[in-house]
């Protein structure tokens, strides 16, 4: 950080550091960085809660069936979930110390987000390579794409569409492009007669369109996506709404949750079987069904709404069971649309967590700065990603193969390499060829072959320093891939959509002499016909030069 002048004061990095809060005794230089970025999180909001309001709560643990030491509350709290209970009298902010991640000097709680409202659900590939399988039928993903592709397709039939398509996905929000788009349709007029609105809105649906074809993200109607809350029988705190939190009242039983959500217009909740996960899923098991049930009118937990709340019972909390999940803030997906239920389960995965490096003394910058350089060159987290997508695709059990199961686990590790300091250990990276699946091809203007042999495929005689460099040496091959994310990826004809659209645009709009803003200012001056506002423009023309001089 460069010094910078405050108050007329010129400050350093250190005694700004400083007065965020005491680290020194953290001794893992990860650690110690990721604390001190939790105080620069992105917030909108603050609240000053006065020293008397806190109280600090214990743990909730038990030991599972191998012994191993579970906290259910891991992430509620300091840094973290707040949740409604109304059983607290007065102004009450209940800690417990795995919530506590520094001793800081401000009492202000910042809120990076609430639950407003229920998240929408998009599918990805790693979730549905994984629901594939898990026997979900091809049908079911190739339909909610088509459903999907036609929405698009639909935004530019009128002006109504494509001003709600825009304020859905928050494109042009800043500049009121959506309020435009509509107001000049009440007046009669249209977006598609002015090129830049036209093509505006078709950027926006191309991008949005690529997103389906290279990403497979997929609108799921009936999922949402949320923060997630405990439930516990012992002690009642408070946190934040659309998230998952931890069931204070014992009602929740083991394999239960409670989702209640609310919006603008309705309430309800959720109930039945529905299946529940978190991104980035990877290992088989990162998707498992639960039961979403109601609790009694009298509940506290009636206080809460667009959050999943979890059970404080069983042997292992549920979160850490959804790609190693806690209550900090993640958030989860619920899916209840039975076209995507799967024919089997998996277990979950159980990987070992590792401690942080300690250096043995207290974390200087020269520390956290080579740990900054060390994590530039040993962040393998996309590479691995690519690298289990291609091989799930390749193996006949997908995610189910030896070498998916490693990666999935090596992922982990890379994904908490930021914090434990720990890197992943590149010698045992699965071999692979450099033949991939066509739904990885960086464009359509690429060769991909009908189908390639399993010898290709196994062709891996080369020393493992010679792999990583034909790796990256040789150009990539790729192949018709007859699993579903191959089939996702080649229904969509990107030039045969674009063709209709325009074809679309170009039979509805008025001849190229006409003007729209022109259109627009005849709207205006009828309108303002009888309004006296000449005696208005020097001041007008007074602040336009105002404007002008301080650019």
């Amino acid at each position: 950080m460069a010094p910078f002048v405050w108050k007329g004061e010129l400050r350093y990095a250190r005694a700004v550091i400083k007065d965020l809060g005491e680290f020194s005794d953290i001794r893992s230089p990860a650690k110690c960085a990721a604390r001190i970025g939790q105080a620069f999180s992105q917030a909108f909001s603050s609240v000053q809660i006065p020293e008397k309001a806190f109280r600090l709560l214990p743990e909730i643990k038990r030991f599972d069936t191998k012994g191993i030491c579970r906290t259910f509350s891991d992430g509620v709290g300091a840094k973290g979930m707040i949740s409604l209970d109304d059983r607290l009298e007065g102004e009450v902010l209940c800690l417990r110390p795995s919530m506590i991640k520094f001793e800081a000097t401000s009492n202000s709680i910042e809120i990076c987000g609430a639950g407003f409202k229920p998240l929408p659900m998009y599918l990805n590939r790693q979730l549905i390579k994984i629901l594939e399988d898990l026997r979900v039928p091809h049908q079911a993903f190739l339909e909610l794409q088509a459903e999907a592709v036609e929405q698009l397709r639909f935004t530019t039939e009128n002006s109504i569409n494509a001003s709600t398509y825009l304020q859905r996905n928050v494109i042009g929000k800043a500049a009121r492009l959506p309020w435009l788009i509509k107001k000049l349709y009440y007046i009669g007029l249209s977006f598609n007669d002015d090129r830049f609105l036209r093509d505006t809105l078709e950027l926006a649906i191309l991008i949005q369109l690529r997103e389906l074809k290279y990403r497979s993200r997929i609108h799921v109607e009936r999922g949402i996506t949320v923060y997630g809350e405990l439930c516990s029988p012992s002690y009642s705190f408070a946190a934040d709404h659309q998230s998952g939190i931890l069931d204070e009242t014992g009602y929740l039983k083991e394999g239960q949750i409670y989702c209640p959500l609310t919006n603008e217009k309705s309430s309800e909740i959720l109930t039945g079987r529905v299946l529940i996960t978190r991104s980035p899923a990877l290992h088989p098991g990162d998707v498992q069904y639960v039961d979403s049930v109601d609790v009694p009118l009298d509940s506290p937990l009636r206080s809460v709404h667009n959050c999943v709340v979890f059970s404080s019972k069983g042997n292992r909390d549920l979160p850490s069971q959804l790609s190693g999940g806690d209550l900090d803030g993640d958030l989860y997906n619920i899916i209840f649309d039975d076209s995507l239920m799967p024919k089997i389960l998996s277990e979950p995965a159980d990987y070992a967590s590792a401690p942080p490096i300690d250096i043995g003394r207290e974390v200087v910058r020269s520390d956290m700065t080579d740990f900054f350089v060390q994590f530039m060159q040993n962040d393998q987290l996309g590479r691995l990603a690519t690298l289990h997508q291609t091989l799930a695709d390749q193996k006949p059990d997908g995610v189910f193969d030896p070498s998916c199961l490693k990666l999935a686990e090596m992922c982990s590790t890379a994904v908490d390499f930021s914090k434990t300091g720990i890197p992943v250990d590149l010698t045992k990276i699965p071999r692979s060829s450099n033949i991939r699946p066509d739904f990885q091809a960086p464009g359509p203007r690429v060769l991909i072959q009908e189908s390639v042999t399993v010898e290709e495929l196994e062709d891996h005689d080369a020393d493992e320093d010679d792999n990583e460099v034909m790796e990256e040496a040789q150009p990539a091959r790729y192949y018709r891939s007859e699993k579903i994310l191959g089939q996702l990826y080649r229904a969509i004809d990107e030039h045969d959509f674009f063709e209709k659209i325009q074809r679309h645009s170009r039979s509805v709009r008025k001849p190229q002499s006409f003007s729209l803003a022109e259109e627009v200012w005849k709207f205006v001056r009828e309108k303002t016909a009888l309004i006296e506002y000449t005696h208005y423009l020097p001041f007008a023309r007074d602040i336009k030069e105002a404007y002008v001089l301080s650019q």
